[in-house]
């Protein structure tokens, strides 16, 4: 019960789940091969955009949880 109650008051910050049809796809100045999780905070806008809008990419809004200690 301990470990749902810490997962309750994890912070989080916003995110992209991007999954990539191809491997070693490149777009928004980066790589992307399998599924990968990375902060929206670490992308601009334009990259958000262009990432969000390739059909290549399948990416889903998510909130990522941060290590104890970490802060963005």
């Amino acid at each position: 019960m301990a470990a749902t109650t810490e997962k309750k008051n994890a912070k989080t910050v916003p995110g992209l789940r991007v999954r990539s049809a191809r491997n070693g796809f490149r777009r928004g100045g980066r790589e992307w091969s399998g599924t990968a999780e990375i902060a929206c905070s670490e992308l601009t806008k334009e990259q958000i955009a262009q990432i969000k809008a390739e059909p290549l990419l399948v990416v889903d809004d998510i909130e990522i949880a941060l290590d104890a200690g970490s802060e963005e």
